[in-house]
């Protein structure tokens, strides 16, 4: 009675042997289809954690522009404030005969060039 050559063992192995490789290959093939899955788990954490890094990057950003919009206006402010003084403590008093001073213009310009040139900075600094 001949073997049919499809069953018959491949160079004399035997059917066990034969079957004990294909479970192998077989849970090989299970281990790397788990891994690709745990790869594909790990890049999508990876992804998701990067974006909240991106968004709290983004938020400290804002918070510190912000901040220093804050400080320049207060800073603009009290420039402001100690330019009115100063221009206050030149003036004449009221009981002072009121000639013109020459200065006046004079400070009045640098000041307010001292100011142009103080905003400016801050502003580009931004």
């Amino acid at each position: 009675m001949a073997m049919n050559p499809s069953v018959e063992p491949v160079d004399g192995a035997e059917p066990a042997y034969e079957a004990s490789v294909a479970g192998a290959m077989d849970r090989v093939l299970e281990a790397e289809r788990a891994a690709r899955s745990a790869i594909a788990d790990c890049e999508s954490e990876v992804q998701a954690a990067l974006e909240h890094a991106r968004q709290q990057r983004r938020t400290i950003l804002q918070r510190a522009h912000d901040r220093i919009m804050a400080l320049h206006a207060r800073a603009a402010h009290s420039l402001d404030e100690r330019i009115a003084d100063m221009l206050k403590q030149n003036a004449p008093g009221p009981g002072l005969a009121t000639a013109p001073r020459t200065d006046d213009g004079r400070l009045r310009a640098a000041l307010e060039g001292l100011v142009a040139r103080l905003t400016r900075r801050a502003e580009d600094e931004l």
